[in-house]
């Protein structure tokens, strides 16, 4: 029986698009997506959540590689100087002039019984089948190039974990050998050790080093550079409204990372209305200064070993098709040459280091002009996913 779906987009966590209900497209049974119209909403974030700081005094420039760094306000690939936000509605939760929002580091403090270091450092593992309690699915480049970027939009589900679990969707950006790895992931997650609840919000991770001594969530040591005024648009804000499984509503968050061609700085964008977020400076890298090898999309969890695993993407596998399960689309590499296109088949491949009943990942490419290139993933966790 044919189902009449209703999508909603998010141009960020908040605020997001709903798509007009007004202009339903029918879906048949094979195809996962479909495309209408759309409206707009905002949404203030937590009290709380934020501390406004002087932008010319925030963390990261307390780290001993940018002690001479001077701030770019724009990537010099803006086609303006204006700062700015989506069309769709004004700045309604915003740090005064000169000032950005940094993400409360005494909430972080209040929610972490041991050392922060654990988020540093500690919590997050390259990709092996031989490190119990992560587990990863993945839609991977294979060329043999340099990019420059990535982008793409990613469905946003609240899910339900326990404190020492995270789940967490993403565009990665990676570069150098194993032990040098080179690495900038961004997307949305849910990390009740890191944030205090299990709300989603825009998340961020970088390591210079294969997370051996380098790199932190978002802005918990110095790294990333917020020069957006705007707490809609600093990391760990919430991502809201999200999707319900087999309801007719969809919503997704879309991000761009593109290289600045002249600084070398990495820059988190949205790409819609192009609002400029920061950017990790490229002081902090070495191999990916020059660009990144490998584009991933995809998500990661952990659990303690020999624990259940947590749910990834809406915490349905992909055969429950798109109504029910975790999804990403519009999916863009940025190319050595700055080019912006749609990934293909056939430069990509599936990766994935776990049982299949746990998560998934399913793509077949082109799925209408609505999401383009997209593929849907996830799924419940459970026991047994370390086999």
């Amino acid at each position: 029986m044919d189902l009449l779906i209703v999508f909603l987009v998010l141009s960020l966590c908040i605020p997001y698009c709903q798509i007009d209900a007004r202009n339903n497209i029918l879906l048949d049974g094979e195809n996962h997506f479909t495309q209408s119209n759309s409206l707009m909403k905002t949404q203030r974030q937590m009290e709380g959540d934020f501390d406004c700081v002087d932008i010319y005094k925030q963390p990261t420039l307390q780290h001993p590689l940018l002690k001479n760094h001077k701030i770019q306000l724009y990537p010099t690939f803006a086609n303006n100087t204006m700062q700015s936000k989506p069309f769709y509605g004004k700045i309604v939760d915003a740090c005064s002039p000169g000032k950005v929002p940094i993400y409360n580091r005494r909430k972080i403090d209040q929610t972490i019984t041991n050392s922060s270091s654990r988020f540093q450092i500690d919590d997050f593992r390259p990709y092996s089948k031989s490190s119990p309690g992560y587990h990863t699915v993945t839609l991977d480049t294979i060329q043999n190039m340099i990019f420059h970027g990535a982008s793409a939009g990613i469905g946003a589900y609240n899910l339900s974990l326990q404190a020492n679990q995270y789940s967490i969707s993403s565009i990665w950006l990676e570069s150098g050998p194993p032990m040098e790895l080179n690495s900038i992931k961004v997307g949305v997650g849910v990390h009740p050790s890191l944030y205090g609840d299990s709300q989603l919000r825009l998340t961020s991770h970088w390591t210079a080093d294969s997370y051996k001594k380098t790199g932190c969530y978002n802005t918990v040591c110095p790294g990333f550079l917020q020069v957006n005024p705007d707490k809609d648009y600093a990391l760990g804000s919430v991502s809201h409204p999200t999707s319900s499984i087999g309801s007719l509503d969809k919503f997704i968050g879309h991000f761009k990372i593109k290289q600045d061609r002249t600084t070398g700085h990495w820059w988190l964008i949205i790409p819609k209305g192009s609002v400029y977020i920061g950017y990790w400076p490229k002081e902090l890298f070495t191999h990916l200064r020059k660009g990144s090898s490998l584009i991933r999309f995809g998500g990661q969890t952990y659990a303690p070993p020999n624990k259940n695993s947590p749910p990834m993407g809406s915490g349905r596998l992909p055969k429950e098709r798109f109504r029910n399960s975790g999804f990403m689309g519009l999916l863009k590499i940025i190319d050595s040459e700055y080019n912006e296109n749609d990934i293909k088949p056939k430069d990509m491949k599936r990766y994935t280091d776990t049982n299949l009943d746990c998560y998934d990942l399913w793509y077949r490419g082109y799925e209408g002009s609505q999401y383009k290139q997209a593929f849907l993933y996830g799924g419940p966790g459970g026991q047994n996913c370390d086999v």
